[in-house]
């Protein structure tokens, strides 16, 4: 009787071994496919384009660029990413091939992070005057590798920081600057953002996340320096506050992962620094001197307000790391030429992701207007 029990609990798991695996073998099937589809889907196939990823020396160490566009004698936008250390440069395949036929776009992994990270041995010490220098740099390079005098740049978040304090020295090499989740106090968005999210929490009754926001604006507003940040205490008060901003139109975390492991860019290295900079911590400890810059140092209000180029400001509806209603303030202030106040319903912090196709007909529409 017990060989006989054993012997059926045995060919059980066998069974159940031989499904998981043909169900483990058609997720990876299914995962090859759609990284096949949207590298045939994204493909540059014109005889005058451009579909690089590459190192370049910059700032005395390689660097990693992905170049893509349809016409190399397109004007060349300078993409600034978020963070600090938060590339997303394999999900430009979703996001940015609309923009492509116009424009050759760069995607620069800046130092000390993603692909660029990598590629060198020496990762540390980093601060903003050298990835000003090196923004500087790349600059220079784009310039004169497509014959241009000046070249458009977009700022995302961490990259809306490098982005304004470029175009307060060196604006004579930038045709346009597109802001997305404007930077403008960081420390104090994050005390609005949560005070928002604390009313509405207040009118909900949920009395226990009204602790949390209370606990973590008091912790924030009395910290002056990375040093002495309670991360514990900040991270609560971010996924408390994300609550009740969420919109609708958002890419939820899922669909992110999923269109991250189906890109034709995704590599081991992108998926490790991906997984490492997840952790609130690890991005702390790795970009130390410039979270210490972004939250505690940086206020655009002590730059010119004054722009010798076109300014658009995009945002998403629902930002609650750069709230919009602050970015609105800026822009009020703000004199230019021409400048652009566009918020994208439904999205939030990336509205890129959330709403690919209105954010690049914003940026065609505004970039049209000005340097075409």
């Amino acid at each position: 009787m017990a060989r006989i029990l054993f012997r059926a609990v045995k060919k059980a798991v066998l069974t159940l071994l031989i499904i998981l695996f043909a169900v483990l073998l058609l997720i990876a099937l299914i995962i090859v496919f759609f990284r096949i589809h949207n590298s045939i889907k994204s493909k540059i196939d014109t005889d005058i384009g451009i579909q690089e990823n590459t190192y370049v020396t910059i700032g005395g160490i390689k660097q990693y660029f992905q170049i893509r566009g349809e016409d190399k004698n397109n004007p060349v936008i300078l993409w600034l990413h978020g963070g600090p250390g938060f590339p997303l440069t394999y999900l430009t395949y979703y996001y940015q091939t609309a923009l492509e036929k116009d424009y050759t776009i760069v995607c620069w992994e800046q130092r000390g992070c993603g692909l660029t990270f990598y590629e060198n041995k020496d990762n540390y010490n980093l601060t903003v005057e050298q990835l000003l220098a090196d923004t500087d740099e790349v600059v220079d390079y784009l310039r004169e590798r497509f014959g241009k005098d000046k070249i458009v740049i977009i700022g995302q978040s961490w990259g809306t920081v490098l982005g304004t304090e470029y175009l307060n020295t060196h604006s004579e090499k930038v045709s346009a600057y597109i802001g997305v989740g404007q930077v403008t106090d960081f420390h104090e968005m994050k005390i609005y953002a949560a005070r928002k999210a604390t009313d509405t929490a207040a009118k909900k009754g949920n009395s226990e996340d009204v602790q949390i926001l209370k606990q973590g604006i008091e912790q924030i507003s009395k910290t002056d320096n990375i040093k002495n940040l309670d991360v514990k205490s900040l991270e609560q008060m971010i996924t408390t506050t994300a609550k009740y901003f969420k919109g609708d139109g958002e890419m939820s975390g899922i669909k992110q992962i999923w269109m991250g492991i189906t890109s034709p860019e995704m590599s081991i290295n992108c998926a490790k620094w991906f997984l490492f900079s997840s952790k609130t911590q690890n991005i702390i400890t790795s970009q130390n001197n410039l979270i210490d810059y972004l939250y505690f140092k940086f206020d655009i209000m002590d730059l010119s307000r004054k722009y010798d180029v076109p300014i658009c400001f995009i945002q998403g509806e629902n930002d609650f790391i750069t709230p919009t209603d602050l970015v609105e303030n800026y822009y009020l202030s703000v004199l230019a030429k021409k400048k652009e106040m566009v918020i994208i319903e439904n999205a939030g912090h990336t509205p890129f992701t959330d709403n690919p196709k209105q954010f690049c007909k914003e940026v065609k529409t505004f970039l049209d207007s000005t340097i075409m």
